[in-house]
């Protein structure tokens, strides 16, 4: 099951207006490539929309500015969001920065996972959508055309579903030749025989035929953690402004060798090879590396190697990279127990339960995984 991920007003919440309009009162429109991508939430008291475009916007009580928008700058604000969809799953796909994708095998976490988006996007107050269904292309058209648990398309209604979705949902090239024919529905679409889609169609007949099976064109491509990387800039660190000895890197050390250490447990990875690379105060540069026996996700083991690897001179700057990333699998269930003091022997434990205790619920997603994987 595919689930697909949006948060609304995404851009506006985490933009930030250039500097000579920090002060001024205005409303925004954000683009990327020249479409609406985002927009102040206040305009749609105006009957604005993206699909309106900017030009709907003639005159209101405050200015209207229109930017232009780097997705790639919100990619360090939709990280928290990824980490938290990691809990339940490692296989996430990132479309855009605000919309992102997630393949569940068991439905018992598939269903925790939404439970637990819900009450997040109300506690931090974000307005969101989900969607889910057999592939990518159903779970977004299920999350932008139904509500609540509707949302959730098993897979032998699939073709209803599409049957009721207006064809104009889908960005086609070729939606007004499909409209003559008297297609209006993506359902009608994929019931189209091949061969008289290839007759008006030609190449593009298979696509279009996927697109109305609900069908991904592309494949679910899972987003793999290459690397992890720490740097130091001794030379614009307060109080010293100059390279550094290796005794007095080890605080900084031990602090970026935590932070390696943690990323990789987020993201339930191991590492197989410690590089280092170096500049000399002189202006030389080094470059070593650690590969070691087993995998490792431990700080100490990080900093034990560095320690080892720095040069004896003083160092402007420096480097560390963790690669060689493995899954771990302890690691997955790391997040979900916590000690506990030993059981009783006694088989039957009901004669000792009591009402009203709820399980904490790290302990309850335990017990998640346990149904599955026993």
């Amino acid at each position: 099951m595919f689930i697909y991920c949006g948060l609304r007003h995404f851009y506006i919440r985490n933009f930030k207006p250039p500097r000579h309009m920090e002060a001024q009162d205005v409303y925004y429109i954000l683009t990327h490539k020249k479409k609406v991508w985002d927009f102040s939430p206040e305009l749609k008291d105006y009957g604005f929309s993206a699909s309106a475009g900017a030009q709907a916007v003639l005159q209101l009580a405050k200015p209207v500015v229109t930017l232009s928008l780097n997705l790639d700058d919100f990619l360090p604000a939709a990280k928290s969001w990824h980490e938290f969809s990691r809990q339940y799953t490692h296989e996430l796909e990132v479309e855009y920065p605000h919309a992102w994708y997630l393949r569940f095998e068991h439905p018992v976490i598939f269903q925790q996972f939404l439970l637990d988006l819900t009450a997040k996007l109300q506690q931090e107050g974000w307005e969101g959508i989900w969607g889910a269904g057999r592939s990518k292309l159903v779970a977004k058209l299920a999350a932008h055309n139904l509500t609540g648990w509707e949302r959730v398309v098993p897979a032998e209604q699939t073709q209803s579903f599409l049957r009721q979705i207006p064809l104009r949902r889908l960005p086609l090239e070729e939606l007004d030749a499909l409209e003559k024919l008297g297609i209006k529905t993506v359902g009608q679409l994929g019931e189209i025989p091949l061969v008289e889609l290839g007759s008006q169609f030609g190449p593009k007949a298979a696509a279009l035929q996927k697109l109305g099976r609900g069908e991904d064109l592309i494949p679910f491509q899972a987003e793999q953690i290459q690397e992890c990387r720490w740097s130091l800039d001794c030379t614009v660190l307060e109080g010293f402004l100059r390279p550094l000895l290796p005794h007095e890197l080890k605080p900084y050390l031990k602090q970026g060798m935590e932070e390696l250490a943690a990323a990789l447990e987020a993201q339930h990875r191991t590492a197989g090879r410690l590089q280092l690379e170096a500049c000399t105060a002189q202006g030389g540069s080094i470059s070593r590396e650690r590969r070691f026996k087993e995998s490792s996700a431990e700080a100490g083991l990080f900093l034990r190697t560095v320690e080892s690897l720095l040069p004896a001179e003083a160092v402007a700057r420096l480097e560390v990279v963790l690669s060689r990333l493995e899954l771990s699998a302890a690691a997955q269930l790391s997040m979900f127990w916590e000690p506990q003091a030993p059981k009783p022997p006694e088989k039957d434990l009901s004669p000792l339960a009591q009402t009203g205790i709820k399980l904490p619920r790290r302990e309850q997603l335990l017990l998640l995984w346990e149904e599955c994987f026993t």
